[in-house]
């Protein structure tokens, strides 16, 4: 299976171990990118009707999900064939998965290419040569590989189509915002009120800061941390565009905020860690290892001890990530509980399954999102509270 499905033995063993009768059925839901397109609407700037009539009177044929008014999906078409041509253009994973759903390539994120001439069509391969779509190139091979900017490709055949929403002008605009719907999910479970200080500990590029936002009406206060300029800078650039008013950032590793900022305390704190993102979809294919997977649920511990130090008593933690490992969720939700002096509790809103109680007394309050039965990215969502 790991041969045919492109995904290392180590992944598939730690996804074997949550789904055991349906580990195949998950590989193939994760190599798609599903079947919706979520994007939630910034109901700072407009209702959701007046986005849904904006779009449609661009013939975009937009549906609001049922379960949470303020988000939006577009209906996600194909596979699509794609026709042979004479050349062929290897792209870094996060390119091809990207081209899977008809971005355009960048000249970046090319990693082979030979013979490429200007004007020609193009099939654009992963690194194993799986074909993702089809365009014209707009560079030859010595422009693409010295240049390393611009349009490389304009994809023309795409194997799924949806509308690029991050071109459009509700997205200039600070209409909408592209986000997975568990994504959306897990601001709603730590549930700020116009009254809360929030402190969001890993917020760059600002999807879930800017959801906290818009669900505190712009009021209250959101202190908004990330490690690097750069990141504070796309911070910033969604927070302008958004128009969000209630955000401080500040650039500082997230894990010695309470070490370094003794006095800072809130009434609740949003812990979305980098972690090893084998939820995402489409996913062309996967080489993650176990050792990776226990180091990233190690350095998750670390954000997760800061917010249980800086949260105020009866105050909330939700914890998030866009994985489905073992170790990331239920066993971390198990290092809070045993070391952090939390404890877990029921979530107001749940359109996931259960965590698995096995891994974790109490993880049925968790919740999971799985793609095979969600028709979502891979996620998991645990809420504290502190005692």
């Amino acid at each position: 299976m790991s041969k045919q499905y492109r995904f290392s033995k180590d992944v598939l063993v730690e996804f074997g171990e949550i789904y055991p009768e349906q580990l195949k059925v998950v590989i193939k839901a994760l190599r798609e990118p599903g079947t919706k397109y979520y994007f939630r609407v910034n109901t700072l700037r407009a209702a959701p009707e007046i986005v849904l009539e904006r779009l449609k009177a661009r013939g975009l044929n937009a549906l609001q999900e049922p379960s949470v008014s303020h988000v939006l999906y577009f209906e996600i078409s194909g596979p699509n064939p794609l026709p042979t041509t004479e050349y062929r253009l290897e792209v870094d994973k996060n390119t091809a998965e990207s081209v899977l759903l008809g971005a355009n390539v960048y000249a970046p994120g090319v990693t082979a290419c030979q013979g490429l001439r200007l004007g020609s069509k193009v099939t654009v391969t992963d690194k194993h040569g799986q074909a993702v779509g089809v365009g014209i190139s707009k560079m030859n091979e010595k422009q693409i590989l010295g240049l390393r900017k611009g349009i490389a490709v304009e994809i023309t055949t795409p194997k799924y189509v949806v509308p690029n929403m991050r071109a459009s002008p509700e997205f200039l605009e600070g209409l909408i915002f592209p986000q997975s719907l568990p994504a959306i999910i897990s601001g709603l479970v730590l549930g700020p009120s116009p009254q809360d200080v929030v402190v969001d500990l890993c917020a760059s590029p600002g999807g879930k800061t800017t959801h906290l936002a818009q669900l505190m009406r712009n009021k209250g206060k959101i202190i908004a941390i990330d490690r690097s300029q750069e990141k504070i800078s796309r911070l910033r650039e969604t927070i302008g565009r958004l128009h969000v008013k209630n955000v401080t950032l500040l650039c500082h590793d997230s894990r010695y905020v309470d070490r370094d900022y003794p006095n800072l305390r809130a009434d609740k704190v949003l812990v979305d860690p980098p972690c090893s993102a084998l939820g995402l979809r489409p996913s062309v294919y996967e080489d993650s290892t176990k050792e990776d997977i226990i180091k990233l649920a190690r350095y998750q511990r670390q954000f997760l001890k800061a917010a249980a130090n800086i949260v105020k008593s009866g105050g909330l933690v939700a914890y998030s990530v866009c994985t489905m490992t073992k170790e990331e969720c239920e066993e971390n939700t198990k290092f809070v509980i045993d070391e952090c002096g939390l404890e877990l509790i029921k979530q107001p809103i749940i359109l996931g399954s259960p965590g698995v109680e096995r891994l974790c007394l109490g993880a049925n309050l968790a919740q999971r999102f799985a793609p095979h039965i969600h028709d979502t990215s891979g996620y998991y969502i645990a809420l504290f509270r502190k005692t």
